[in-house]
């Protein structure tokens, strides 16, 4: 939605008069975070939003991975945050921490329920100034809607983070009992709307019907993208969750330390994940010098964490840490590491783990976890033996999201030589369904978007040449199966743009539950 659109009648517009509009967006939104984190001085602000991440981090967390109990988790989750529990929070507010007191640490439980306070009080401002998340698919008015909403803003939040150090050139203090109250309106009005303009500048190159429709209320585009997966994490090739369900009798989990489970996060956490990444994706060669010697030195800052959290180093002991290696170039291993201060948009893609505070740099377990995992895979990616296997394991992941679907899926590979992905079967139906796991890199929407959209184009027409092929040579299928009816389709794992219907993103494979049908 583009606030701020023409009043009156409704109009439609396309063309470069779409394309105007939405970069009149983009510079007024990307001014206003901007004009909004000027106010305050940087290092207060890093940390107050560096702590209020870590809450709203751990009240993400928490009911999904740090409660056994599952009567438990489904009563935390279906707590109410609505207006009543706003009028008056206290009872609600001591049931969650009682319960909760033989499971967590009290710092924890402090958080959650801090957190909780904002969420509701966050949704009733939203509600009164017409920005009402209640309404929408992600609400504000339980504990596992807030924990969804949540989910969906974390990437924001960090970008945030990131960009403060460049932007923040006050005197205001920006305290971290008010850090959430004065910046998720700015991540809900621009910070979402930077990512979504961006993805529109992106549909407008690529489809040629693409337009908006103008009223008083403002403007509401004609396609939409989706680039992330279930959960709000980005695609990837086979991710390590996918390895263990898919793949786990192919690695042997390696010895890990003992976790405090009274805790969310830990520096033991961190290390245990390093470890766990290593033992994944040996098979692959993953375990090589510059992988290995990455994994030591995220070990060495997880020896700098202060609360079982938040890791800081002085500069010039980071620059010896960094020499004390010999694999990798300590100075492009510093530009991997810090980010370098720019704007929100371009802090939408940012996977350093540090940010440089001048004398200082400071990070946390997550982002350094996060980081390593992008490491991970970049440094796969290239390979054409971990390609081939993510590709199997990918139309793995189609059969089972199929099975789930109600599909029978078929054990075809080969007919007369010819080289089937998936063959799956439903009311008398063949679906014959191509597999693609070729990447794209998302992150050129914001940062080169011309690029993203050359790429774009070259993956669709070759998608388009693999229907052409399939519909060739159906009758081999109708042959095997003694069915009539044939349809055919690529799933690609990473989102592409493009007006082919028979091309499903896997992130919304779920489109195949209505595929096949009279008139579909």
């Amino acid at each position: 939605m583009v606030s701020g659109g023409a009043g009156g009648a409704t109009r439609t517009i396309s063309g470069d008069e779409a394309k105007a509009l939405i970069e009149s967006q983009l510079a007024a939104h990307g001014n206003g975070v901007l004009s909004v984190l000027a106010q305050y001085r940087c290092e207060d602000a890093v940390a107050a939003w560096h702590e209020t991440i870590r809450a709203v981090e751990e009240f993400i967390n928490l009911p999904k991975f740090g409660i056994a109990d599952d009567q438990l988790r489904a009563w935390l989750c279906a707590i109410r945050l609505d207006d009543p529990f706003v009028s008056n929070p206290g009872p609600t507010w001591l049931a969650v921490r009682r319960a909760l007191a033989p499971h967590l640490e009290p710092s924890v439980i402090a958080r959650f329920t801090r957190t909780m306070l904002y969420a509701g009080a966050m949704g009733v401002a939203f509600a009164m100034h017409g920005q009402d998340a209640r309404s929408a698919q992600i609400t504000l008015d339980t504990i596992g809607g807030a924990v969804d909403y949540f989910q969906s803003r974390r990437r924001h939040f960090v970008s945030l983070l990131y960009t403060m150090p460049y932007a923040c050139s006050g005197s205001a203090v920006l305290e971290s009992y008010d850090a959430l109250t004065v910046l998720l309106p700015q991540v809900e009005h621009s910070c979402v709307a930077i990512t979504g303009f961006h993805q529109k500048l992106a549909l407008l190159d690529v489809l040629p019907d693409f337009h908006l429709k103008i009223d008083s209320i403002g403007a509401m585009a004609s396609h939409g993208f989706e680039t992330l997966d279930d959960y709000f994490l980005e695609p990837e090739r086979a991710s390590i969750h996918v390895m263990a369900e898919l793949r786990g009798d192919q690695f042997t989990m390696p010895a890990m330390e003992a976790l405090d489970r009274r805790k969310i996060f830990s520096a033991a956490e961190l290390r245990n994940g390093v470890r766990l990444i290593g033992a994944t994706y040996e098979a692959f060669g993953l375990k090589d010098s510059d992988f290995s010697a990455m994994g030591l030195l995220v070990i060495a800052f997880a020896r700098h964490c202060r609360d079982d959290y938040y890791v800081e180093i002085e500069k010039e002991k980071f620059r010896s840490m960094l020499r004390a290696q010999s694999e990798l170039d300590p100075a492009e291993l510093e530009a991997l590491l810090v980010n370098k201060p720019s704007n929100y948009a371009t802090n939408t893609n940012a996977y350093q783990p540090f940010l440089d505070l001048g004398d200082r740099i400071v990070s946390n377990v997550n982002l350094l976890s996060r980081f390593l995992y992008a490491f991970k895979n970049v440094h796969l990616g290239s390979r054409r033996r971990f390609q081939i296997h993510a590709g199997f394991i990918f139309e793995d992941m189609v059969k089972r999201d199929l099975e789930r679907m109600g599909f029978t899926v078929t054990n075809i590979k080969r007919i007369n030589r010819k080289e089937f992905d998936v063959v799956a079967t439903r009311g008398g139906v063949i679906f014959n369904i191509q597999c693609k796991n070729n990447w794209i890199d998302l992150s050129k929407i914001e940062a080169e978007r011309a690029l993203f959209v050359r790429y774009n184009r070259s993956l669709t027409n070759y998608y388009t040449r693999a229907l052409k092929k399939e519909r060739g040579r159906e009758h081999l299928l109708k042959q095997e199966l003694g069915m009539d009816k044939v349809v055919h389709y690529v799933v690609s794992r990473f989102p592409v743009i493009g007006a082919d219907s028979a091309v499903i993103n896997y992130n919304q494979i779920d489109r195949l539950r209505f595929a096949g049908q009279a008139g579909a």
